[in-house]
């Protein structure tokens, strides 16, 4: 179960990484507002589906489930600022 729990979790964390690869001039401007614009969002739908997870399905190790879904999201946030960073200093190099 924490198995199938983690790799959701993962594939939820992938999708902003997958945006800024799509789309990497959403962060040409504002920098700052649209990454707490993303990370919001990210962090209100993880919670969610921790929660939603957690209370469908009954489990007693609640903690455990916890502290590994905060582990892939703050690992996948850090992912995302390498990610961000190469895009603007790759624009940046461009110019």
């Amino acid at each position: 179960m924490l198995g199938l729990y983690s790799i959701i979790v993962i594939f939820i964390c992938c999708i902003p990484i997958s945006i800024i690869y799509q789309y990497p001039l959403f962060y040409k401007k504002n920098i700052f507002k649209n990454h707490l614009i993303i990370f919001f969002i990210k962090l209100i739908i993880i919670s969610m589906f921790i929660y939603i997870f957690l209370s469908k399905f009954s489990i007693s190790e609640n903690k455990l489930f916890i502290v590994v879904g905060c582990f892939i999201v703050v690992v996948f946030h850090f992912i995302e600022g390498f990610v961000v960073q190469k895009n603007l200093l790759n624009n940046v190099q461009k110019k």
